[in-house]
C-alpha cells in the first residue's frame, strides 16, 4: 500500500487543481463538482497530517 505523506498529498492536490481548471474551461459542471469534493477531502487530510 502506498504511504500517504505530505508531499504525496500536495502532488495529488496540484494534479486535481489542473483537472478542475480544465473542466471549468470545458464547462463540464458535473466533473468540476466531483473534483471539488475530492479536493476538499484531500485538503482536510493534509491539514490532519
Amino acid at each position: 500500500m502506498k504511504e500517504i505523506d505530505k508531499s504525496y498529498l500536495i502532488k495529488k492536490i496540484n494534479k486535481l487543481n489542473k483537472k478542475i481548471h480544465r473542466s471549468l474551461s470545458q464547462e463540464n459542471d458535473n466533473k468540476t463538482w466531483w473534483r471539488k469534493m475530492k479536493l476538499k477531502k484531500l485538503t482536510e487530510k493534509l491539514k490532519h497530517l
